[in-house]
């Protein structure tokens, strides 16, 4: 399949004018190569990740990190940027990669559609297409609202993790409005708040916004499940919708580590 194929249909799937204007997502390294037979997608552009794809054959690489969100010199030949760059150059392999143009599509809320919640809000609206409005995070209720211990359960059963989840602020005995972000969230607190939530699922919280929860006299929690554990799932599922999209091609999924171990039970 032609590569400018496999553009457009990645594009379609997580359009750029959905990307926040701080976002570098879209093309990170060209490639002359016009013939795409095999896709890699992974969570970060990182030198293991880069290596195994190679080694099975992929001549695209997609990922939902960008190799950089600001410029800078690949002066120094130990930097992993340069290994990435240096092996996607002389493999005349592109690199594309969906930041927060595909947070703010579908495919970024599967774990709202594990919970099957209904009466959904965008938390952050990034842009409308065909009068639909797409954006980063949402807000939904559950069908059946669950007392917080089977919440709880419910969801280590369905997040894979390796790390502890963690519980800022006070968790309602009952939890029906659920809030979602994956990566880090905590920014979108108040706008969860604002649409009723009992509780925000998010990858990452800054200190100060967990100090804040956590001094609320609120029944309300933020649940910090990790921002590797939302998106590495994200990444696979997305892997599957990729390989419906584009039946020619062959898609693979390179799982990653997080980088986040826990050393201590």
């Amino acid at each position: 399949m032609r590569q400018n194929e496999i553009l457009a249909c990645i594009e379609e799937l997580a359009p750029k004018a959905l990307a926040a204007p701080w976002d570098n997502s879209g093309l990170q390294i060209a490639a002359e190569r016009d013939e795409i037979k095999h896709i890699a997608v992974t969570l970060d552009p990182c030198p293991e990740s880069v290596r195994k794809a190679l080694s099975i054959g992929a001549d695209f690489i997609f990922t939902h990190h960008p190799l950089l969100l600001s410029p800078k010199y690949l002066n120094n030949l130990e930097d992993n940027y340069y290994k990435v760059a240096s092996l996607l150059l002389k493999n005349d392999i592109p690199l594309y990669s969906a930041h927060t143009s595909l947070d703010s599509m579908p495919a970024a809320f599967w774990l709202a559609d594990e919970f099957n919640l209904i009466n959904r809000k965008i938390l952050e609206p990034t842009g409308i297409i065909d009068t639909v409005q797409y954006g980063i995070g949402v807000c939904g209720e559950l069908r059946t609202p669950l007392p917080a211990e089977d919440f709880l359960a419910k969801l280590c059963r369905t997040i894979p993790h390796s790390r502890p989840f963690f519980n800022i602020g006070k968790l309602p005995q009952t939890i029906k409005n659920i809030a979602i972000c994956g990566g880090s969230g905590s920014s979108l607190l108040e706008e969860a708040q604002n649409f009723g939530a009992d509780c925000l699922i998010t990858g990452d919280t800054k200190y100060h916004t967990a100090l804040d929860v956590s001094q609320q006299n609120t029944d309300f929690a933020i649940i910090e499940v990790g921002h590797h554990s939302l998106e590495e799932e994200m990444m696979r599922r997305f892997t599957l919708l990729l390989q419906e999209k584009l039946p020619k091609v062959r898609i693979s999924f390179i799982s990653s580590k997080d980088p986040f171990i826990q050393i201590m039970e």
